[in-house]
């Protein structure tokens, strides 16, 4: 038996139109991105309920209204989109509330249990895949770090838009400290086409396989925090798989934090909870008094990213902290 508590925390990829407009799938989110305001406000209280603090990584541009102009530097030269800065949701003809939303942040911040605000980019640029040069990322980080300090925010926490995790000295430079990294699993972080991973995630949400669970390590002077279970929204297939999965793989994943004293580390879009919104939340309602219990019987810290950082520098998981 480990002498370290297990550790619970959740990181939610905040993004609204910006996580999808560059393959070309916003009409089909636009429900679920309007009902998103709704959803903060449901995750702010049930966390204020569980007293659960989570890392909420933030799309800057969301808080950055361009008005419809954006530099002209050079962008990605990434093989599905022509022009990156073109395409963006403020120069295009998207309603300005899917790409503009200062309120959904002002909410998260008054949460009653105190919430992280960590980075999801500025323009949700994918930081490691081919064609984002070194200056591409330090233009979008620079970019990024500036306007959430402009709102009052030091940024200490980044998660990589779609998991495409590159450029991590760029991060360290800019002053972050902490990333979430690929999830534990063999098959999200081997070099393999994404079309082979997608069966073998469905084959995990029907199995209800126990999540991974991982200690953070130091990597290129950041600390990374794999992730371990996604939870599942109700479309893109996945309402086809057992709805029980969900709660059930959490359950045995906080188990094994527990356990092994590891970190077991939540994640999903809070837009993805607009679709079938009273199941969703009822599961994650269950997954959070599940949590709480374990915290309450001294087995469990609920902590958000940044914090799991600043404890490995204090020498928790004193095996990876050199």
């Amino acid at each position: 038996m480990p002498n370290e508590r297990g550790v619970f925390t959740i990181s939610l990829d905040t993004e609204l139109s910006w996580g999808t407009f560059d393959v070309g799938r916003i009409d089909e989110y636009e429900p679920a991105y309007r009902e998103t305001r709704i959803v903060v406000d449901r995750l702010c209280s049930l966390f204020d309920e569980y007293d659960v603090s989570a890392t909420w990584a933030i799309v800057a541009h969301l808080l950055d209204d361009c008005t419809g102009k954006h530099d002209s530097e050079p962008g990605p030269s990434y093989n599905w989109i022509d022009d990156w800065y073109a395409e963006l949701p403020c120069v295009s003809d998207i309603g300005r509330s899917l790409w503009f939303a200062p309120d959904i942040v002002a909410d998260i911040q008054n949460c009653s249990a105190p919430q992280e605000i960590g980075l999801h980019g500025y323009s949700h640029l994918l930081f490691g895949e081919p064609g984002c040069d070194r200056a591409t990322a330090q233009r979008e980080i620079r970019k990024a770090v500036t306007v959430l300090e402009n709102h009052g925010v030091d940024p200490v926490s980044f998660v990589f838009p779609r998991n495409r995790v590159g450029h991590r000295d760029v991060l360290a430079d800019a002053g972050i400290e902490v990333y979430r990294g690929r999830d534990a699993r063999w098959h999200e972080r081997a070099t393999i086409p994404d079309i082979v991973r997608k069966p073998l995630r469905f084959f995990e949400e029907f199995s209800r396989r126990t999540p991974p669970t991982s200690t953070p390590r130091r990597v290129d002077g950041l600390v990374e925090v794999p992730g371990s279970q996604v939870f599942r929204p109700f479309h893109d297939g996945w309402q086809f798989t057992p709805p029980s999965s969900r709660v059930v793989k959490a359950k045995r994943g906080l188990d094994r934090a527990v356990k092994r004293g590891e970190v077991f580390h939540l994640r999903f879009h809070p837009f993805d909870l607009g679709f079938d919104p009273d199941r969703l939340f009822s599961h994650l309602d269950q997954i959070l008094q599940y949590a709480t219990n374990l915290r309450q019987n001294g087995g469990l810290d609920i902590l958000t990213m940044s914090a799991v950082g600043r404890e490995l520098k204090e020498g928790r998981w004193a095996s990876n902290s050199r």
